[in-house]
């Protein structure tokens, strides 16, 4: 049986709304504590009811989802959603709360087109910087207005500790060479210059920053400010394509 409903705070329209997709009430009762009083939120207890929630409200802007549910798992929510024929529901960013430790999790969850990965327990300035960070790229990508003062304020939280690695950068099996072969994978895609396919242009850059964020995490690269400037870059093509559309 699949669960659905809203939050019983009173609802602010010129707030995000955000969907919280898990099977606990008491998982999804804590998300919505650590929100707080910035966002709207909408509950359903697997994916299938995520994703009538999502088909029926067009203002969420961001979903917030476990892996392990009934009917749907989070796999699932996320590829149907990526796979949405209306581009504003197919963009929503989604971001994967779970207890879930192992690497096969988090790489298919970024594979399938997770924006974000978050382990539980989670803390609670770290979910709020993740929320604010993705729905102010999803405003940006669509040209929306910014976010309210409440929604967008600034949580404090230490500097990261990130700690160097050292990396083979040529070779067989390196970098390089992985490189290389994800070099040959654009190429064919550059090679499909057509009519169909240069519409979908930018959303196929979007598809590219999981892979950058998980390459960050995974090996503590400490490139977020890089990520963090090509996605301001990505979010304003976006925004002057969608302003030459209106015009």
């Amino acid at each position: 049986m699949t669960q659905a409903s809203t939050n019983l705070k009173p609802q602010n329209d010129e707030l995000p709304w955000v969907l919280i997709v898990d099977d606990s009430r008491v998982v999804r009762r804590t998300i919505m504590n650590a929100l707080g009083q910035a966002y709207n939120v909408l509950e359903a207890g697997d994916g299938v009811a995520g994703w009538r929630v999502l088909s029926q409200n067009s203002r969420v802007e961001l979903v917030i989802s476990d892996i392990e549910m009934p009917q749907m798992d989070g796999y699932g929510l996320i590829c149907r959603v990526r796979a949405a024929e209306d581009p504003a529901l197919r963009e929503i960013p989604i971001v994967v709360i779970t207890s879930a430790e192992d690497e096969t999790t988090r790489e298919r969850a970024y594979a399938c087109g997770a924006n974000d990965f978050i382990l539980k327990p989670f803390n609670a300035d770290q979910l709020l910087t993740c929320a604010r960070s993705q729905v102010s790229e999803y405003r940006k990508a669509n040209g929306a207005a910014p976010m309210t003062t409440a929604a967008s304020a600034t949580v404090a939280k230490p500097a990261a500790n990130v700690i160097p690695i050292t990396i083979a950068d040529t070779g067989p099996g390196t970098v390089e060479d992985a490189l290389k072969l994800i070099d040959s994978g654009f190429g064919i895609l550059r090679g499909q210059k057509t009519a169909s396919f240069a519409p979908h242009a930018l959303s196929l850059v979007m598809r590219f920053l999981p892979l950058l964020k998980y390459c960050n995490a995974k090996f503590n690269l400490g490139m977020d400010h890089e990520i963090a400037v090509f996605q301001q870059r990505v979010a304003a093509a976006r925004a002057d394509e969608t302003q030459s559309a209106v015009g």
